[in-house]
């Protein structure tokens, strides 16, 4: 059975990368983003993924999966909104305690769908195959 997680009115959003980071000359975007999140009431936490890229992917898949099982255990956290794709989210599924999962939105597409894919089937939590943090800007 699937499990609908509960998303308020006024929810926290954390951003972090489980794929690729953002580029310095793009952190306008993030920034942009969070403004415009924040002017419809909701809060924005960014993780330190999302400030790097190093070739493909943002950082290691330990640093990536750590804060990715942090942000889905922080009680403060509600929904957890990758900035983008990339091309290697998967090396972070073997980092992952799907186990201590809590029930919880995780939104994007791209290369985050693996990601989706993995909670769904390995919690049978709804995910949401959707836009990206960067598109809200």
């Amino acid at each position: 059975m699937i499990r609908y997680p509960i998303l308020r009115q006024g929810a926290a959003i954390g951003v972090m990368s489980p794929s690729s980071g953002v580029d310095a000359e793009l952190h306008h975007l993030l920034l942009l983003s969070r403004e415009r999140m924040e002017s419809k009431g909701y809060a924005v936490t960014f993780g330190e993924t999302v400030w790097t890229q190093n070739k493909p992917k943002s950082s290691a898949a330990k640093i990536r999966a750590a804060e990715f099982q942090a942000m889905m255990g922080d009680g403060e956290i509600d929904m957890i909104f990758p900035p983008w794709g990339g091309e290697l989210a998967i090396e972070i599924l073997k980092h992952i305690d799907f186990d201590q999962l809590p029930s919880k939105w995780v939104l994007g597409y791209s290369d985050t769908s693996v990601l989706l894919l993995a909670i769904t089937l390995q919690k049978g939590i709804a995910t949401a195959h959707g836009v990206n943090f960067v598109d809200c800007s």
